[in-house]
């Protein structure tokens, strides 16, 4: 997974930019080029944003859970039974802030229960990707779209 260079965005609003190699990487739908997310949680808020297809490398044992948003929908989720343990933190108006360092996305349960033998941190939620997304989908109910980049100039593509 992490064999293929970072190309640097050409924009600077991707949730949870990593500017190296994470267990964490996507690219936007129509776009070439992987950027990489500082957790598991980040790929899924990025794809209330915009389409996207991500990869998670499972930090217990390196297996790859791939996944497709399209349309604010999981799309494609292998293996479907993937879960994600993410540590959030209220940030006021119904906005949460999460911690990446204990927020893992896990191939399956085994693997999360032999992590959390060895972690003492913020007891996080524990759910699957699909749960968990749609629990960000119900706290943040319109589909934000990724804003066009802007030339030269500072005019917007949109129309």
């Amino acid at each position: 997974m992490n064999d293929e260079k970072c190309e640097l965005p050409t924009r600077t609003n991707t949730i949870g930019l990593s500017m190296t190699p994470t267990l964490y990487r996507f690219r936007w739908k129509g776009r070439a080029g992987y950027e990489y997310t500082r957790c598991g949680a980040d790929l899924l808020l990025n794809g209330l944003r915009a389409d996207l297809e991500g990869e998670a490398k499972c930090p217990v044992c390196g297996t790859l859970t791939r996944l497709v948003i399209a349309d604010g929908k999981i799309d494609g989720l292998d293996p479907g039974d993937a879960m994600i343990h993410v540590v959030e933190v209220p940030a006021g108006r119904g906005r949460i802030w999460i911690e990446c360092e204990p927020t893992h996305i896990f191939d399956r349960r085994s693997c999360y229960e032999q992590w959390s033998l060895g972690y003492n941190g913020k007891k996080g939620l524990v759910a699957t990707i699909r749960d968990y997304h749609d629990r960000l989908k119900e706290k943040r109910p319109s589909k934000q779209r990724l804003p066009e980049e802007k030339p030269k100039g500072g005019v917007s593509k949109r129309k």
